[in-house]
């Protein structure tokens, strides 16, 4: 079990980046902001399997999503979770920032694991992995009325 462990430590992971509505990766103090997990087209996302061979045997890992952490770089967070989020106006991840300002955006995401030996049925690895995704920078900006005499 060790060395299956070392092998799912060792998975090229897939890292999730987020991105956020509105469009831009700009949006305003007070206004709710969506966000949502895009997986990156490199490493291993749920679902896929990476084979390998571990002491001459083939070995297959799966990877499965535990959850996700959203973290909005202001202090923050959501999760874990299993929602990828979404887009307005049905997207269950959101945030409102309070104050103006540049903050690093990203999710982290944990991992667990099935394997199989030599093509026999698939067994849980008890261990998770928690992978940082890349950081996006948010801009937040503070707009303001102004009434004019015409």
């Amino acid at each position: 079990m060790a060395d299956l462990k070392g092998q799912f430590m060792r998975t090229p992971w897939s890292k999730p980046q987020i991105s956020s509505q509105p469009a831009g990766n700009t949006t305003l103090v007070n206004l709710r902001t969506f966000y949502k997990v895009n997986w990156s087209g490199a490493g291993f996302q749920p679902g896929e399997v990476d084979r390998s061979v571990l002491r001459g045997i083939p070995v297959q890992i799966r990877p499965k999503l535990i959850g996700f952490t959203y973290l909005f770089g202001d202090g923050s967070t959501v999760g874990p979770t299993t929602s990828t989020g979404g887009v307005y106006p049905d997207g269950d991840i959101t945030h409102v920032y309070r104050s103006k300002g540049e903050f690093p955006v990203r999710v982290d995401t944990t991992f667990g694991a099935d394997y199989s030996l030599d093509g026999s049925t698939w067994d849980e690895i008890p261990s998770t992995v928690t992978v940082p995704g890349p950081s996006t920078t948010v801009t937040v900006r503070e707009a303001k009325g102004v009434l004019v005499n015409h």
